[in-house]
């Protein structure tokens, strides 16, 4: 049993250092490095719309990090939190291989990449350095493509041992389908915008940086974003698709109670946040650290509700047999 627990523990530490390379090969071949080189933190600041409380998603770190002494640091935090949590969800998995591989490029990049920088598309594609946006996109792609197999081959689940088949698990009538997913996209957008407005824009630095005046309550904030920006509304709807899409493969392949899958999905989409610590050319630290602070705490809640709405009924079939 010892031997066991040691082994588990030592493929995590490996997974963590294997994500780590991959972060930074991927920065090398992405040409990330000089796209950063034209950044610089006193940047003109954004402007935002009239009455923008939904603070920006702040942009990937621009740069791969290198052993200096402000930066190894939080990029330690930001491997070791992701190595963690990607080696969790992998040995929780009931899947294998290429299957297992997949589904964790998917939710890895949608949800680190994609979903996130579709939204710096939307508020700072005209302030990024030339060539940034193409560079971040392709290194998420390829830190996901070297990581996921990689990372399934280092903690044993590339091939199935057990001959056991399971019964697939019990469908959802579409009605209630439905329900579930106007419930997380509702969600979604009230959360991006409650801790937009609580967290991030109560910081006279972010406002600053950004360029948007003061409101005097939520819901002042709500009526001036639906007169002056109603496309933020629409931006939101279609990332809480995105994210559905990307943490559903991640749902089917957890063979685990709604509890742990609701803790499971949190800690997923918690753990892309730590990479606010690290030093961003584009942003100053007390902004970043604000964003650190309101995407952390909108992850949470968050992960939890759409990992609850997104679980399955366990299968009757299934909880007959195993009691």
């Amino acid at each position: 049993m010892a031997r066991k627990v040691v082994g588990t523990v030592l493929k995590i530490l490996a997974a963590c250092l294997l994500f780590a390379v991959c972060f930074v090969v991927a920065g090398a071949l992405s040409g990330l490095d000089k796209a950063a080189q034209q950044a610089s933190p006193s940047a003109p600041s954004v402007q935002a719309p009239p009455g923008q409380q939904g603070a920006a998603a702040a942009p990937e770190s621009p740069s791969s990090p290198a052993p200096q002494p402000g930066l190894l640091f939080p990029f330690l935090i930001f491997s070791v939190s992701a190595g963690v949590v990607l080696s969790y969800l992998i040995l929780r998995s009931s899947w294998h291989g290429w299957t297992l591989a997949g589904a964790i490029f998917v939710g890895m990049y949608g949800i680190s990449t994609v979903a996130t920088q579709v939204e710096t598309l939307f508020f700072l594609s005209n302030k990024m350095p030339h060539g940034m946006i193409r560079a971040i996109f392709l290194q998420g792609a390829i830190a996901a493509a070297l990581f996921a197999p990689l990372a399934v081959l280092v903690l044993g689940k590339w091939r199935s041992f057990s001959a056991r088949t399971t019964s697939p698990p019990s469908r959802l009538p579409i009605s209630s389908v439905v329900t579930r997913l106007a419930a997380i996209v509702v969600a979604f957008v009230f959360l991006y915008m409650f801790f937009g407005y609580y967290v991030a824009w109560q910081n006279p630095a972010l406002r600053q940086y950004y360029g948007g005046p003061e409101q005097p309550t939520f819901f002042a904030a709500l009526k001036v974003n639906w007169m002056y920006n109603p496309s933020i509304y629409a931006l939101q709807v279609f990332r809480a698709l995105l994210y559905v899409a990307c943490m559903y493969p991640l749902m089917r392949m957890l063979r685990v109670g709604r509890w742990e899958s609701t803790f499971a999905m949190a800690f997923f989409l918690s753990v892309w946040t730590t990479i606010l610590l690290i030093p961003n050319p584009l942003m100053p630290p007390e902004v970043a650290y604000t964003h650190f602070r309101e995407t952390l705490g909108f992850s949470i809640v968050f992960g939890s509700i759409a990992g609850w709405l997104l679980s399955k009924p366990p299968n009757p079939v299934e909880s007959v047999s195993a009691s």
